[in-house]
């Protein structure tokens, strides 16, 4: 039974790369032609053979006609038949490389366009480098075998075919028994390629987790270095490559082990048939000398072709585990569709409204419970909270990173389960603790999301973010590139180049979350005059640990491990003396005494 399973799930897996082929039916029709013609011709020059031994090694009486027949007949026949050969052989490899190259750009494609429709649950549950190899690593292998598995079995087959039927055709008795011989090296190569297929896809899966490690460690260097973690991150990194190394040792032995076995098989049946040939040649006379070498010719040229089968079923399971991964990816489906109904999302006319909203990152356990509160427009609303209280994780369903468990969010009355994601995410900017910007330039990086943006507007852009001077003041001004993240910039300037950004955007709606927490004092200051000109005439929620930044905050709410527990302006929520004046006091206290520590320093 798992043996059928196993057939169908490749059967299957195969039949789902074909289908890869259907846009180009033109090119496979004539690579078809092609293979059809080399195949044919390959039996011809096989039977060829058979005219010219018996015209070179009968005796007769007119050697000279013969001699002349010969060249002015058979000759050219076989030069033409040649050159049929070889240019059908060239045109099939080379169509089959283009269908081969063009199967894997795209699964590459698909694989790539369908990691940005997956929602961000996805991606909290997965390491990164390892979905990186999905479309590296497993697609590179995909496309040094696709060739081989598309084209080589089918070629394979009809010149197989071709030269079984010249078989037939000179000797029946023959041909039965190469078709009795020859399925019997198939075999063990579906027996070894079983495990190929296993220690392949395990292989694989390990070199995955192979590029997360090197993904991790190169992203965090400076704390491995900085906690002195090189010799255990190195022994990690061993260990795993030990591990890849071992399962890929596992996939050769199993290719490697086929090969001899059919060689065997193929050369006593060669042997076997030789000398019965042989027998029948010289002590029974019912086969000619051209009989006998053509077959020996048509088996011989089989012979190659059952050699590839076996090499290529290796090739085919190995490409199988990668196809198996890929589709696996491809097979996942967004908690979203924006299909023809959705509703269009405009900018935000009244009011945000949030009614009794939970939410699970994981079932079972709650982030947030019974959230119900409403954001007016034009109002600035604040979060706060101990960190995990699920304040970032509330702004995270506005743009619907995440769905709500439980409960809707409406968008003008609108529910935003209904709303196109395209047109939600137009009227939002999100300004986060952790800029992320691109390797590119400082004008790219600001043309974000606007990329028709002309130079005035991302420049105005810039000044009204306070960027402008220290753009001008680096190598290239605009057009100077940023490095991976951002690395060449300070926390504060890469703040400012997102707040750049957004204003760019210019959208109704602005998310902040902990968009000055991790600055220092000169560079906080620039940078909340910046947001302060980003949040003119639009609807906020801020998010900050950083109380002083949201005094002024028409409301503030109150987060204590995922309820709301209060809300009210600052001066009210003060007199409470509830959590939120519990976390006032004690960062205003850490502050002062931060102060005292500096001035003790100094």
């Amino acid at each position: 039974m798992s043996t059928l399973v196993d057939s169908s799930k490749s059967l299957k897996l195969y039949l789902r790369l074909l289908s890869y082929l259907k846009p180009y039916r033109t090119y496979m029709i004539l690579t078809l032609f092609l293979m059809v013609a080399n195949s044919s011709a390959t039996a011809i020059m096989m039977y060829l053979l058979k005219p010219i031994m018996n015209t070179t090694f009968v005796k007769t009486q007119h050697p000279h006609l013969v001699y002349h027949h010969l060249l002015a007949f058979i000759v050219p026949i076989a030069i033409i038949v040649a050159m049929i050969r070889y240019s059908a052989s060239y045109g099939q490899n080379y169509y089959m490389g283009y269908l081969s190259q063009r199967v894997v750009q795209k699964i590459r494609n698909d694989l790539f366009s369908h990691f940005l429709t997956l929602p961000m649950s996805f991606f909290s549950q997965q390491r990164t480098g390892g979905l990186a190899s999905r479309i590296t690593n497993d697609v590179l292998i995909l496309s040094n075998s696709v060739r081989e598995i598309v084209g080589t079995p089918l070629s394979a087959s009809l010149t197989s075919g071709a030269l079984i039927g010249l078989i037939i055709y000179l000797d029946w008795r023959l041909a039965i028994v190469v078709l009795v011989v020859f399925p019997l090296a198939f075999f063990p190569i579906y027996r070894f390629g079983k495990k190929i297929r296993v220690a392949s896809g395990k292989s694989q899966e390990i070199f995955s987790n192979l590029n997360a490690q090197i993904h991790e460690v190169l992203s965090g260097i400076r704390v491995v270095k900085a906690f002195g973690m090189e010799k255990h991150e190195n022994k990690k990194f061993e260990s795993t490559n030990q591990e890849f190394f071992s399962m890929t040792m596992r996939s050769i032995r199993a290719m490697v082990a086929s090969s001899p076995i059919v060689e065997m098989i193929g050369t006593i049946a060669f042997l076997v048939l030789l000398g019965w040939l042989a027998r029948r040649v010289l002590f029974e006379g019912n086969l000619t000398i051209g009989d006998f070498i053509a077959v020996i010719g048509a088996v011989g040229t089989l012979y190659p072709n059952l050699k590839t089968f076996n090499g290529l079923w290796g090739d085919i399971q190995s490409a199988l585990a990668a196809a198996d991964r890929c589709f696996q990816i491809l097979d996942i489906q967004p908690d979203y569709h924006d299909v023809a109904g959705r509703v269009q999302i405009s900018p935000l006319k009244k009011a945000l409204i949030f009614e009794h909203v939970n939410f699970e990152y994981i079932p079972g356990t709650p982030v947030l419970h019974d959230i119900s509160f409403t954001l007016k427009r034009g109002e600035v609303l604040a979060l706060v909270g101990h960190s995990g209280s699920g304040k970032s994780t509330l702004a995270d369903l506005i743009p619907r990173f995440y769905s709500p468990t439980q409960g809707r969010i409406l968008w003008d009355g609108v529910d935003l389960a209904t709303a196109q994601i395209d047109s939600l995410r137009s009227q939002i900017s999100i300004v986060a603790q952790e800029t992320i910007l691109f390797h590119a330039s400082i004008f790219n990086n600001i043309a974000y999301g606007k990329m028709e943006a002309s130079n005035q507007e991302v420049e105005e852009a810039a000044q009204h973010a306070y960027a402008k001077k220290f753009i001008l003041s680096t190598p290239e001004k605009f057009n100077t590139i940023v490095g991976d993240r951002g690395i060449k910039l300070s926390g504060g300037e890469r703040q400012r180049l997102a707040i750049a950004r957004a204003l760019l955007k210019n959208p109704p709606l602005l998310i902040l979350d902990e968009a000055t927490s991790a600055l220092d004092t000169e560079s906080e200051q620039l940078v909340q005059k910046a947001l302060n000109q980003l949040m003119l005439d639009r609807t906020t929620l801020v998010i900050a640990h950083r109380l002083s930044t949201i005094r002024r905050a028409n409301r503030i709410l109150v987060l204590d491990k995922g309820r709301l527990v209060a809300q009210g302006r600052h001066a009210d929520l003060l007199k409470k003396r509830g959590l939120y004046s519990k976390l006032y006091h004690l960062q205003f206290r850490t502050k002062s005494h931060s102060r005292i520590k500096n001035y003790d320093d100094h």
